[in-house]
């Protein structure tokens, strides 16, 4: 061992050879930043040593004549370590960097850089595994992020672009172009609620959107009692073109017009209590959810005889009951008018109400309680932005159905003050003359009040009694609105398409040899 002084300033402890530095030995530099201690020979940094900076990084790893190079372990100032290949001072090679944030990359170095394969894990716990240039992910790669998506394909600069697939944790699968980190150019969507995309897309969205549902053909029908209808629906843009789209899931459904009670009534307090809430139509009045189904839905009982040609939005298939012909299902005081907008006999055994002049067979007779009403139609798939919903039916109301039995009621209530007495739910508008709850001088009507006060009354047994069963297998004659809707679940892209609506006014059947029944004028009256 021997100790050498080099001017003032520069100073080595350590062994020596030839008065040059050999061996193991500690060499301070003059600029009193660095300190190297470490293996020397022949005067330079060789084999292992480190070196140490004053602001405390430091190296600690092999030296070969007098440079860094080899492998070895360098700490930051900023905290970064790296431990791996060097080259004249330099990362290169093979080698893993961990960052105070969490981070951490292992794979090739050149200069410094991260250059080659290697995979980085970022500090969300995002990993991609793939090609770099100039220490951004450049070429192939697979990414995978930290809400669990996955990507592989092409990098560019640090970004997606060119060629790669992309899959989504709930099925969702994208393959196809990229452009600057988003979809651009031809590619498929595979959406995990079935539906299938394919063609151009332009920063993220497709060429060409669906934005809302158009039912094909008139926008009003009227439909027979007891008899089925179609609808033919596409998928359209703003432009009103149609969209190719595939598998997206459209549900249809029914509703039907409500007039609710005089705010104040009785019977205002009583629509709390139904399980139907009355909605907004786009046509300006109210309307309750109603059964729909469809022939492929009905139980055999019905009788159905399939349609033997295709059709949409006009009555195709009419129900027999066994037993029974259509005239039987309607007053014969009222069934050769269909503006009278008059019930089936099977309205009456729901309010309660007989005839002298109406009959009934034994297969007009309520459903058993314990028959439940056909399901509703299933929803339907779109192919190439189309769809159809085939013989579709409005069966009778359900037991415990309230806003008839209201609405009887009220029609009963204004009917008992001379009015003509009309079973049709839509017959009487809200604020007609017939609606009004106060004599002509302004007065009360005592014998309304008193019927107000045993309404409740009547109410609760008829529906404790009459509420058990079906009203009949057919709808009641009367204004009924279809809804159209998109149910793709998951929305797909985030939005569902604008719904669309008809109205569907049923009409009770003709009774044979047309006009009105025997015994019986022709109304001219037209309820509104």
């Amino acid at each position: 061992m021997a100790a050498q002084t080099v001017g003032t300033a520069d100073r080595y402890v350590g062994e020596t050879t030839r008065q040059l530095r050999d061996g193991f030995g500690v060499y301070k530099y003059p600029n009193s930043f660095f300190t190297y201690e470490g293996e020397w020979v022949k005067g330079k940094k060789h084999g292992h040593g480190k070196l140490l900076m004053k602001d405390g990084t430091y190296y600690e790893g092999e030296f070969f004549h007098g440079e860094i190079d080899g492998h070895g372990f360098r700490k930051f100032a900023n905290g970064n370590t790296y431990s791996g290949q060097f080259s004249k001072g330099e990362m290169n090679g093979h080698g893993v960097m961990t960052c105070p944030d969490g981070s951490r990359y292992e794979g090739e170095f050149d200069h410094n850089q991260r250059e080659g394969h290697g995979v980085l894990t970022d500090p969300d716990g995002g990993v991609y595994e793939g090609s770099f240039h100039k220490n951004k992910r450049h070429g192939p790669g697979s990414q995978t992020y930290s809400g669990g998506e996955r990507y592989e394909g092409d990098f560019v600069r640090d970004i997606r672009q060119g060629h790669g697939e992309l899959r989504y944790p709930d099925g969702t699968i994208y393959e196809g172009q990229w452009r600057n980190d988003m979809f651009n150019g031809e590619g498929t969507m595979i959406h995990a609620s079935g539906m299938v995309y394919e063609g151009m897309w332009i920063n993220g969205k497709p060429e060409v959107e669906a934005t809302k549902i158009v039912i094909i053909g008139e926008q009003s029908i009227d439909v027979t009692q007891g008899t089925a209808f179609s609808l033919q629906v596409e998928l359209r843009d703003d432009e009103d073109k149609v969209v190719s789209e595939n598998g997206r899931e459209i549900q249809v459904s029914a509703a039907v017009r409500y007039f609710a009670p005089t705010q104040g009534t009785t019977l205002f307090d009583l629509v709390e209590d139904m399980e139907e809430t009355p909605f907004s139509s786009p046509y300006g009045y109210e309307v309750v959810s109603y059964p729909l189904t469809d022939l492929d839905q009905l139980p055999p009982d019905y009788n159905v005889k399939p349609s033997p040609r295709p059709s949409f939005l006009i009555a195709e298939q009419t129900i027999h009951e066994a037993g029974s012909d259509a005239a039987s299902d309607v007053g014969h005081d009222e069934a050769g008018d269909p503006d009278a907008n008059t019930t089936l006999e099977a309205d009456n055994a729901s309010t309660g109400t007989s005839s002298q002049h109406r009959s009934r067979s034994p297969s007009d007779a309520p459903l058993p309680e314990e028959t439940p009403l056909p399901p509703p139609p299933n929803s339907c798939r779109s192919e190439a932005g189309g769809l159809f919903f085939k013989d579709l039916f409005l069966p009778g109301a359900p037991p415990m159905y309230r806003p008839f039995i209201l609405m009887d009621e009220m029609d009963k209530e204004k009917g008992g003050k001379g009015g003509k007495k009309s079973r049709n739910p839509s017959a009487i508008k809200p604020g007609s003359s017939e609606s009004s709850e106060e004599s002509d001088d302004g007065s009360s009507d005592p014998e309304s009040a008193t019927s107000t006060q045993n309404l409740e009354v009547k109410l609760e047994s008829k529906l404790s009694t009459l509420g058990k069963h079906n009203e009949g297998k057919f709808a009641r004659p009367g204004d009924y609105v279809i809804m159209v809707h998109d149910v793709t679940t998951p929305q797909f892209l985030g939005r569902s398409l604008q719904p669309a609506f008809i109205t569907v006014k049923v009409t009770p059947p003709k009774h044979k040899g047309g006009g009105a029944a025997p015994g019986k004028k022709k109304s001219s009256h037209k309820h509104t």
